[in-house]
């Protein structure tokens, strides 16, 4: 019987692409956060950081104008660059005729962008120096959690998956159930497990969850708590797949090694409370 089978790769967030509120479950601050969105539309991560890519005047404007003019700006900061032998090929000169002279512009590399926001002295250059730090971190935490969030329990979702699709099509065998309910039969029992695994986790249903923070208890779970879940849920399906055929006999399984691990209690507004970066 061929059953869904899930890749995790729509929960693959790399540096780019981790929302904000990833970034608060793995224990930044909405502030950091909301630094880091804000200079990755200024310094985008791109494949080649030596290509000139980056337009230097809109650079200019989005650190705050320094020196008050760009010409001025880019005398001061870029055109000593250009006279250093191996950073040429990291900025290009581009001329606009306008009205009636050539106005000049740079391309700029994302190092050599980069490193021009770091020596700005404005309050954008401050923002571009604390994002270079969190950058690092993130990386580092994606890493850490996508390892649980993505491939343990993906991994899990799809034993159980099929687990619950083989009890449901040999209920249909033996006459338990009409073979057109054995999808929607295996379906119901994955939900009931992954319930009952939150319920004895947490103390509170799915919907607990979903109300209050409108998400699910795995999206909001900080990485120490998801391995925490991660580690029950393997022990449900392995209790499931030895006998504890039964709600109450799979929530008395669970309770004595998980009951109450995670606490509601922690998370408010979907942060961990008392997490830092």
């Amino acid at each position: 019987m061929n059953t869904p089978k899930r890749t995790g790769i729509s929960l693959v967030q790399t540096v780019q692409t981790a929302t904000t509120h990833r970034m608060v479950t793995l224990g930044f601050t909405p502030e950091q956060a909301a630094r880091i969105i804000r200079v990755r539309r200024v310094l985008p991560l791109v494949e080649d950081r030596h290509c000139p890519s980056i337009d230097a005047r809109k650079l200019w404007e989005k650190i705050g104008k320094p020196h008050g003019r760009f010409n001025d700006w880019a005398a001061a900061y870029i055109k000593p660059l250009m006279h250093r032998a191996d950073l040429t090929t990291e900025i290009s000169v581009l001329k606009t005729p306008v009205r009636g002279t050539a106005r000049i512009d740079y391309r700029l590399s994302r190092d050599i962008a980069a490193h021009l926001c770091m020596l700005t002295n404005t309050a954008e250059g401050a923002l571009v120096r604390g994002y270079f730090l969190d950058m690092e971190d993130l990386a580092l935490r994606l890493v850490t959690h996508g390892a649980v969030r993505v491939w343990a329990i993906v991994g899990i979702d799809n034993s159980v998956t099929h687990l619950m699709h083989k009890r449901a099509g040999d209920d249909a065998k033996a006459g338990r159930i009409s073979r057109a309910a054995v999808r929607g039969t295996a379906l119901d029992r994955e939900r009931l497990l992954k319930a009952t695994v939150c319920e004895v986790l947490t103390g509170h249903a799915p919907g607990y969850w979903r109300t209050t923070h409108g998400r699910s208890v795995r999206d909001v779970l900080d990485t120490e708590d998801l391995h925490i879940y991660s580690q029950c849920y393997e022990t449900a399906r392995a209790a499931i797949e030895t006998g504890a055929n039964s709600r109450p006999a799979l929530i008395k399984y669970l309770r004595k090694p998980y009951g109450g691990r995670v606490s509601s209690a922690k998370y408010r507004n979907g942060t961990a409370v008392g997490s830092s970066a």
